[in-house]
Protein backbone atom coordinates (compact mmCIF):
# COMPACT_ATOMS: atom_id res chain seq x y z
CA UNK A 1 0.00 0.00 0.00
CA UNK A 2 3.10 2.43 0.10
CA UNK A 3 2.63 5.07 2.02
CA UNK A 4 -1.03 3.90 3.23
CA UNK A 5 -1.63 2.77 6.52
CA UNK A 6 -4.21 0.62 7.88
CA UNK A 7 -6.87 2.25 9.62
CA UNK A 8 -6.73 1.89 13.78
CA UNK A 9 -9.26 3.46 16.35
CA UNK A 10 -5.83 5.21 17.63
CA UNK A 11 -6.07 7.10 14.33
CA UNK A 12 -9.05 8.67 15.49
CA UNK A 13 -7.56 12.25 16.35
CA UNK A 14 -6.13 12.65 12.91
CA UNK A 15 -9.35 12.20 11.46
CA UNK A 16 -11.18 14.06 13.77
CA UNK A 17 -8.43 16.94 13.05
CA UNK A 18 -9.67 16.82 9.20
CA UNK A 19 -13.41 15.86 9.23
CA UNK A 20 -14.86 17.63 12.22
CA UNK A 21 -15.66 21.16 10.89
CA UNK A 22 -15.83 19.29 7.12
CA UNK A 23 -18.40 20.85 5.09
CA UNK A 24 -18.86 17.44 2.90
CA UNK A 25 -22.93 16.45 3.22
CA UNK A 26 -22.79 12.67 2.63
CA UNK A 27 -22.65 10.50 5.69
CA UNK A 28 -19.44 8.22 4.77
CA UNK A 29 -17.65 11.14 6.15
CA UNK A 30 -18.34 11.00 9.32
CA UNK A 31 -15.91 9.91 11.34
CA UNK A 32 -18.08 7.47 13.03
CA UNK A 33 -19.27 5.90 9.65
CA UNK A 34 -15.54 5.36 8.35
CA UNK A 35 -14.23 3.43 11.94
CA UNK A 36 -17.20 1.23 12.43
CA UNK A 37 -17.68 0.02 8.69
CA UNK A 38 -13.78 -0.64 8.64
CA UNK A 39 -13.17 -4.29 7.93
CA UNK A 40 -16.73 -5.71 6.86
CA UNK A 41 -16.97 -5.30 3.12
CA UNK A 42 -13.82 -3.60 2.36
CA UNK A 43 -10.63 -2.61 4.75
CA UNK A 44 -9.78 1.11 5.28
CA UNK A 45 -6.48 2.87 4.57
CA UNK A 46 -5.40 6.41 4.97
CA UNK A 47 -2.73 8.94 3.73
CA UNK A 48 -1.78 11.94 4.85
CA UNK A 49 -0.27 13.93 1.74
CA UNK A 50 0.33 16.99 2.03
CA UNK A 51 -2.55 18.95 3.02
CA UNK A 52 -5.10 16.20 2.22
CA UNK A 53 -6.74 13.29 4.22
CA UNK A 54 -6.60 10.55 1.79
CA UNK A 55 -9.12 7.79 2.86
CA UNK A 56 -8.83 4.62 0.56
CA UNK A 57 -11.24 1.87 0.86
CA UNK A 58 -10.02 -1.32 -0.48
CA UNK A 59 -12.33 -4.70 -1.13
CA UNK A 60 -11.74 -7.59 1.12
CA UNK A 61 -12.64 -10.25 -1.55
CA UNK A 62 -10.94 -8.16 -4.51
CA UNK A 63 -8.12 -6.49 -3.65
CA UNK A 64 -8.08 -4.71 -7.16
CA UNK A 65 -11.89 -3.03 -6.46
CA UNK A 66 -10.65 0.13 -4.76
CA UNK A 67 -11.69 3.40 -4.53
CA UNK A 68 -10.70 6.87 -3.09
CA UNK A 69 -12.39 8.95 -1.07
CA UNK A 70 -12.90 12.94 -2.21
CA UNK A 71 -9.99 14.23 -0.80
CA UNK A 72 -10.59 15.98 2.74
CA UNK A 73 -8.58 19.41 3.78
CA UNK A 74 -9.64 22.57 4.37
CA UNK A 75 -9.62 23.85 1.27
CA UNK A 76 -11.88 21.98 -1.57
CA UNK A 77 -9.69 20.08 -3.65
CA UNK A 78 -9.35 21.21 -7.18
CA UNK A 79 -9.49 18.78 -10.02
CA UNK A 80 -5.83 19.90 -10.35
CA UNK A 81 -5.28 18.36 -7.00
CA UNK A 82 -7.39 15.22 -7.98
CA UNK A 83 -5.33 14.33 -11.04
CA UNK A 84 -2.03 14.96 -8.78
CA UNK A 85 -3.10 12.76 -6.20
CA UNK A 86 -4.26 9.89 -8.72
CA UNK A 87 -0.98 9.84 -9.99
CA UNK A 88 1.54 9.55 -7.14
CA UNK A 89 -1.25 6.71 -5.41
CA UNK A 90 -1.85 4.80 -8.56
CA UNK A 91 -5.50 4.89 -8.12
CA UNK A 92 -8.22 5.27 -10.52
CA UNK A 93 -11.14 6.43 -8.76
CA UNK A 94 -12.93 8.43 -6.66
CA UNK A 95 -16.24 7.54 -5.06
CA UNK A 96 -18.21 9.76 -2.19
CA UNK A 97 -17.95 12.62 -4.85
CA UNK A 98 -20.83 14.91 -3.78
CA UNK A 99 -23.48 16.34 -6.00
CA UNK A 100 -22.43 20.42 -5.30
CA UNK A 101 -18.55 19.41 -6.06
CA UNK A 102 -19.67 17.67 -9.24
CA UNK A 103 -21.87 20.96 -10.36
CA UNK A 104 -19.27 23.20 -9.69
CA UNK A 105 -16.38 21.74 -11.20
CA UNK A 106 -18.36 20.07 -14.17
CA UNK A 107 -16.67 21.39 -16.80
CA UNK A 108 -13.03 21.14 -15.73
CA UNK A 109 -14.09 17.49 -14.44
CA UNK A 110 -15.42 16.09 -17.50
CA UNK A 111 -11.80 17.19 -19.38
CA UNK A 112 -10.09 14.18 -17.54
CA UNK A 113 -12.84 11.93 -16.21
CA UNK A 114 -16.00 10.08 -16.49
CA UNK A 115 -18.06 11.67 -13.71
CA UNK A 116 -20.80 8.25 -12.84
CA UNK A 117 -23.87 8.37 -10.04
CA UNK A 118 -23.11 6.42 -7.36
CA UNK A 119 -26.43 4.21 -7.18
CA UNK A 120 -27.77 3.23 -4.21
CA UNK A 121 -25.96 5.87 -1.99
CA UNK A 122 -27.67 8.95 -2.48
CA UNK A 123 -28.71 10.36 1.26
CA UNK A 124 -31.68 11.28 2.18
CA UNK A 125 -31.83 14.73 4.52
CA UNK A 126 -34.99 15.69 6.77
CA UNK A 127 -35.67 18.64 8.94
CA UNK A 128 -35.35 17.31 13.00
CA UNK A 129 -38.13 19.44 14.09
CA UNK A 130 -40.84 17.65 11.69
CA UNK A 131 -39.44 14.31 12.63
CA UNK A 132 -39.89 15.00 16.23
CA UNK A 133 -43.25 16.32 15.76
CA UNK A 134 -44.97 14.62 12.73
CA UNK A 135 -47.36 17.43 12.22
CA UNK A 136 -49.83 18.08 8.95
CA UNK A 137 -51.95 15.33 6.69
CA UNK A 138 -48.81 14.28 4.89
CA UNK A 139 -47.54 12.52 8.67
CA UNK A 140 -51.15 11.47 9.93
CA UNK A 141 -50.14 7.76 8.79
CA UNK A 142 -47.19 7.96 11.03
CA UNK A 143 -49.42 9.76 14.29
CA UNK A 144 -51.74 6.48 13.85
CA UNK A 145 -49.39 4.06 13.84
CA UNK A 146 -48.03 5.43 17.02
CA UNK A 147 -50.92 6.06 18.65
CA UNK A 148 -51.81 2.61 18.29
CA UNK A 149 -49.00 1.48 19.75
CA UNK A 150 -48.87 3.89 22.57
CA UNK A 151 -52.45 2.78 23.32
CA UNK A 152 -51.52 -0.82 23.63
CA UNK A 153 -48.33 -0.07 25.68
CA UNK A 154 -47.53 3.65 27.08
CA UNK A 155 -51.44 3.27 28.43
CA UNK A 156 -50.37 0.33 30.53
CA UNK A 157 -47.38 1.45 31.46
CA UNK A 158 -45.15 -1.04 29.56
CA UNK A 159 -43.01 0.98 27.50
CA UNK A 160 -39.53 2.77 28.40
CA UNK A 161 -37.16 4.88 27.01
CA UNK A 162 -33.76 4.98 27.66
CA UNK A 163 -30.97 7.38 26.57
CA UNK A 164 -27.86 4.82 25.43
CA UNK A 165 -24.84 5.13 27.42
CA UNK A 166 -22.04 2.87 28.34
CA UNK A 167 -24.12 1.58 31.07
CA UNK A 168 -26.87 0.18 29.25
CA UNK A 169 -25.65 -0.11 25.76
CA UNK A 170 -24.89 -3.84 26.15
CA UNK A 171 -28.56 -4.43 25.93
CA UNK A 172 -28.41 -4.16 22.58
CA UNK A 173 -26.24 -7.09 21.96
CA UNK A 174 -29.37 -9.15 23.81
CA UNK A 175 -31.56 -7.49 21.11
CA UNK A 176 -28.78 -8.25 17.95
CA UNK A 177 -29.01 -11.89 18.61
CA UNK A 178 -33.09 -11.73 17.87
CA UNK A 179 -32.55 -9.91 15.11
CA UNK A 180 -30.10 -11.53 13.58
CA UNK A 181 -32.29 -15.12 14.03
CA UNK A 182 -35.88 -13.60 13.42
CA UNK A 183 -35.30 -10.23 10.93
CA UNK A 184 -36.46 -10.14 7.46
CA UNK A 185 -34.65 -6.99 7.31
CA UNK A 186 -34.23 -5.04 3.66
CA UNK A 187 -30.37 -5.63 4.29
CA UNK A 188 -30.08 -9.02 4.85
CA UNK A 189 -27.13 -9.46 2.39
CA UNK A 190 -25.35 -7.55 4.46
CA UNK A 191 -26.69 -8.73 7.71
CA UNK A 192 -23.57 -9.91 9.30
CA UNK A 193 -21.61 -6.76 8.17
CA UNK A 194 -23.97 -4.41 9.78
CA UNK A 195 -24.07 -6.81 12.87
CA UNK A 196 -20.17 -6.26 12.63
CA UNK A 197 -20.17 -2.35 12.27
CA UNK A 198 -22.87 -2.38 15.21
CA UNK A 199 -20.70 -4.17 17.73
CA UNK A 200 -17.77 -1.85 16.77
CA UNK A 201 -19.64 1.26 17.52
CA UNK A 202 -20.93 -0.22 21.09
CA UNK A 203 -17.14 -1.19 21.37
CA UNK A 204 -16.10 2.22 20.94
CA UNK A 205 -19.23 4.36 22.29
CA UNK A 206 -16.96 7.05 23.93
CA UNK A 207 -14.46 7.71 21.67
CA UNK A 208 -16.84 8.07 18.32
CA UNK A 209 -19.09 9.89 20.53
CA UNK A 210 -22.33 8.05 19.31
CA UNK A 211 -25.75 8.43 21.02
CA UNK A 212 -29.00 7.27 21.06
CA UNK A 213 -32.27 5.58 22.55
CA UNK A 214 -33.19 2.21 23.53
CA UNK A 215 -37.00 0.76 23.57
CA UNK A 216 -38.21 -1.47 26.38
CA UNK A 217 -41.51 -2.94 26.49
CA UNK A 218 -42.45 -4.55 29.51
CA UNK A 219 -39.08 -4.73 30.87
CA UNK A 220 -37.66 -6.94 27.61
CA UNK A 221 -35.52 -4.24 24.60
CA UNK A 222 -37.47 -4.21 21.84
CA UNK A 223 -35.47 -1.56 19.74
CA UNK A 224 -32.64 1.06 19.45
CA UNK A 225 -31.23 3.60 17.48
CA UNK A 226 -27.70 5.01 17.50
CA UNK A 227 -26.66 8.30 15.65
CA UNK A 228 -23.83 10.78 15.63
CA UNK A 229 -22.98 14.25 15.13
CA UNK A 230 -22.06 14.74 10.97
CA UNK A 231 -22.00 18.78 11.14
CA UNK A 232 -22.75 21.48 13.58
CA UNK A 233 -26.32 21.59 11.68
CA UNK A 234 -26.54 17.89 10.95
CA UNK A 235 -26.57 13.98 12.99
CA UNK A 236 -26.85 10.94 11.57
CA UNK A 237 -28.86 8.13 11.90
CA UNK A 238 -26.82 4.76 11.60
CA UNK A 239 -29.02 2.34 13.06
CA UNK A 240 -32.54 2.01 13.70
CA UNK A 241 -33.85 -1.47 14.67
CA UNK A 242 -36.53 -3.02 16.09
CA UNK A 243 -39.51 -6.06 16.42
CA UNK A 244 -41.17 -5.84 13.09
CA UNK A 245 -43.95 -7.75 15.15
CA UNK A 246 -44.90 -4.90 17.44
CA UNK A 247 -47.03 -2.45 15.24
CA UNK A 248 -46.13 1.21 15.63
CA UNK A 249 -43.04 0.19 17.52
CA UNK A 250 -40.52 1.90 14.29
CA UNK A 251 -42.35 5.05 13.80
CA UNK A 252 -42.36 5.59 17.43
CA UNK A 253 -38.72 4.66 18.09
CA UNK A 254 -37.91 6.92 15.22
CA UNK A 255 -40.02 9.52 16.10
CA UNK A 256 -38.54 9.62 19.92
CA UNK A 257 -34.33 9.62 18.28
CA UNK A 258 -35.69 12.61 17.01
CA UNK A 259 -36.86 14.22 20.03
CA UNK A 260 -33.66 12.73 22.16
CA UNK A 261 -30.86 14.24 20.36
CA UNK A 262 -28.03 15.71 22.25
CA UNK A 263 -27.64 19.33 20.45
CA UNK A 264 -29.66 21.07 18.93
CA UNK A 265 -29.49 19.71 15.33
CA UNK A 266 -31.34 21.13 12.29
CA UNK A 267 -31.36 17.75 10.14
CA UNK A 268 -30.87 14.35 10.34
CA UNK A 269 -29.36 12.50 7.63
CA UNK A 270 -30.66 8.91 7.06
CA UNK A 271 -27.79 7.78 4.83
CA UNK A 272 -28.56 6.25 1.87
CA UNK A 273 -30.98 3.31 0.49
CA UNK A 274 -28.40 0.83 -0.97
CA UNK A 275 -31.01 1.11 -4.36
CA UNK A 276 -33.42 -1.21 -2.27
CA UNK A 277 -37.00 -0.40 -3.05
CA UNK A 278 -38.23 -1.55 0.64
CA UNK A 279 -35.67 0.94 1.84
CA UNK A 280 -36.73 3.75 -0.77
CA UNK A 281 -40.46 3.54 -0.05
CA UNK A 282 -39.16 3.69 4.14
CA UNK A 283 -37.35 6.81 3.53
CA UNK A 284 -39.49 8.42 1.51
CA UNK A 285 -42.30 7.99 3.88
CA UNK A 286 -40.73 10.80 6.00
CA UNK A 287 -40.69 13.17 3.27
CA UNK A 288 -37.00 14.40 2.90
CA UNK A 289 -36.59 18.03 2.29
CA UNK A 290 -33.03 17.38 0.40
CA UNK A 291 -31.92 13.69 -1.81
CA UNK A 292 -27.62 14.16 -1.84
CA UNK A 293 -26.99 12.45 -4.95
CA UNK A 294 -23.05 10.55 -5.01
CA UNK A 295 -20.65 10.49 -7.73
CA UNK A 296 -17.84 8.02 -8.87
CA UNK A 297 -15.08 9.81 -10.76
CA UNK A 298 -13.15 7.35 -13.11
CA UNK A 299 -9.94 8.90 -14.43
CA UNK A 300 -10.18 8.49 -18.34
Amino acid sequence: MGNFRKLNISDLPAFKKYLSDLKYELSPYSISSIFMWDECINDVYYYIYKDFLLISEINIKNSENKKLYLPVSKVQPSVGNLLEILNITKYRYFQFVYEDYIEKNRTELLKSFNIIEQQGYMDYIYLAEELSNLKGHKFSKKRNLISQFEKNYLENNLIETLILNRTNIADILTFLDYWHKNSDDLMLDLKECEEKAIKSALNNWDLLELFGISIYINKKISGFAIGSKLSEDTCILHFEKGNKKIKGLYQYLDREFARSLPYDFKFINKESDLNKPGLIKAKESYYPVKKIKSYILERK
